[in-house]
């Protein structure tokens, strides 16, 4: 069950490609957070012969953003937390501001201190660390500003990105006391907006992305309970679909006017999955048996409050109606959205109710929508249908998927946590054609920009430019 071990331990709708940042990859997975490049990056096979340069990088599991020549990472080290700006030629550091942690946050691994990316518009770069704030540079690395938004309240660790758009900088915060969706000033950190959201059971920890729609700009975010659409000018709500979303990790992303987002499928989860939790094995779970784990004491405080009695302990009954809302969720699904006289309507189209990832996003690709699950099981599916159109093994690549798929339009990389890149040929007969290993942990999603792929494993920073003639 790989829900259950990864949760407790008429007009046209378009990405917001008319932004003038649009092919940077500028926030996290690239424009508008599809994870595909204009540029073609790839040759037809995968190798260290390829690497232009690699260095050391400080812990993180944040993946690397760029505009134009500069490259933007954060990473942490003790106390600090840092953003880095690189030359993209030669990895060297141009500037690096340093940022004191304020306090003690959650994040069960695979998050960490470092796991949410930065973004950039080519006037200002943003970097939210949960246990710091946010954090805004211009492109020169001046502070602009730096604004605390703890204590937080989550299970696993607010590890949703920051986007940026129109002057603001917006940000999910799914925690378990709460939660809210934000939009700040980019040059002062001024609060424009805030808007509630649904509390989850075990939070939420998706990145939003941005699309544009009859003139209206919106931010269409994956929320605990509901995919949700706001407009990006007020935070004004302008639809909702619920049931396709429990605990949204993965990005949504947008083609033409429909959404594909995928999560695991909504399962039974037994209360024995928590395992010793119940220490005096009494068949209820008391806080003071799970204070010495702070995501498992919250998860636990979660359900008796908002599922129980607020007695200070959960029994099967108060476990089973909690997680008995995450049934019949979750998979993959395909939304289509509408906008008739100022008001949007949204449809689910058609789900997969199968095996489908937690953690990595699905990437869209002509008339195809694939995923990743552990294992090294790629599937493609139909984008009209939903419909499997091939499922198969990557070549000497199984193991767990934590990164996101990236493409040029033509391959598919793919990075799994034990190290191993593997190069996939596009389509409905897509094929494998080459697997690189680095011998290192990969948490963080490639990065593809100026035709060059950036790999960050858990020490080291790689540079690709598989085009250049050797």
């Amino acid at each position: 069950m790989p829900m259950i071990r990864t949760i407790l331990v008429g007009l046209i709708l378009l990405p917001t490609t008319g932004y003038t940042y649009a092919q940077e990859w500028a926030r996290f997975r690239g424009p508008s957070g599809t994870g595909i490049s204009s540029s073609p990056c790839f040759s037809n096979d995968l190798s260290l012969g390829q690497v232009a340069w690699k260095l050391d990088l400080a812990s993180g599991g944040s993946s690397i953003v760029a505009w134009k020549e500069k490259l933007f990472t954060t990473s942490y080290d003790g106390e600090s937390r840092v953003l880095t700006c690189m030359a993209e030629e030669d990895g060297k550091t141009l500037w690096s501001q340093s940022f004191k942690q304020l306090r003690k946050e959650t994040a069960t691994p695979p998050n960490d201190a470092a796991t949410c990316s930065p973004v950039c518009d080519g006037s200002v770069v943003c970097a939210w660390f949960p246990d710091t704030g946010l954090v805004v540079c211009d492109m020169d690395g001046r502070l602009l500003w730096q604004k605390d938004l703890g204590p937080l309240y989550s299970m696993h660790g607010v590890s949703a990105s920051p986007i940026l758009a129109d002057g603001k900088i917006i940000l999910a915060v799914d925690q378990l006391q709460a939660p809210y969706i934000a939009a700040f000033d980019a040059g002062s950190g001024k609060e424009l907006w805030k808007v509630d959201r649904l509390i989850g059971i075990t939070g939420g920890y998706s990145t939003p992305v941005l699309v544009e729609v009859a003139g209206k700009s919106l931010v269409v975010s994956a929320a605990p309970g509901e995919m949700v659409g706001y407009e990006l000018s007020s935070g004004e709500r302008a639809f909702s679909v619920a049931g396709l979303t429990n605990a949204p990790v993965g990005v949504p992303v947008v083609h033409g006017n429909r959404i594909y987002y995928s999560e695991p499928p909504g399962e039974p989860i037994p209360m024995e999955a928590l395992g010793p939790a119940d220490q005096n094995k009494d068949g209820v779970i008391e806080l003071a048996e799970v204070k010495g784990s702070q995501g498992t004491f919250r998860l636990i405080e979660r359900i008796d409050n908002g599922f129980g009695n607020s007695d200070g302990q959960v029994d099967k009954t108060e476990w089973d109606k909690a997680f008995g809302t995450f049934l019949n969720n979750g998979g993959l699904s395909c939304v289509e959205l509408n906008e008739r006289q100022g008001v949007f309507a949204a449809e689910v189209l058609w789900r997969y109710s199968k095996s489908t990832p937690y953690i990595s996003s699905v990437l869209m690709l002509d008339d195809l929508v694939y995923i990743i699950n552990d294992g090294g099981v790629l599937l493609c599916l139909d984008t009209t249908s939903g419909e499997v159109v091939k499922r198969g093994r990557l070549t000497g690549a199984t193991g767990q998927y934590y990164a996101s798929p990236v493409s040029d339009g033509k391959k598919l990389l793919l990075a799994n946590l034990a190290g191993q890149l593997s190069l996939v040929e596009a389509g409905r007969e897509w094929k494998s054609l080459s697997t690189l290993d680095l011998e290192e942990s990969i948490v963080a999603t490639p990065s593809l920009h100026n035709g060059k792929i950036y790999v960050r494993t858990v020490t080291q920073l790689f540079c690709f430019d598989a085009l250049k003639s050797k």
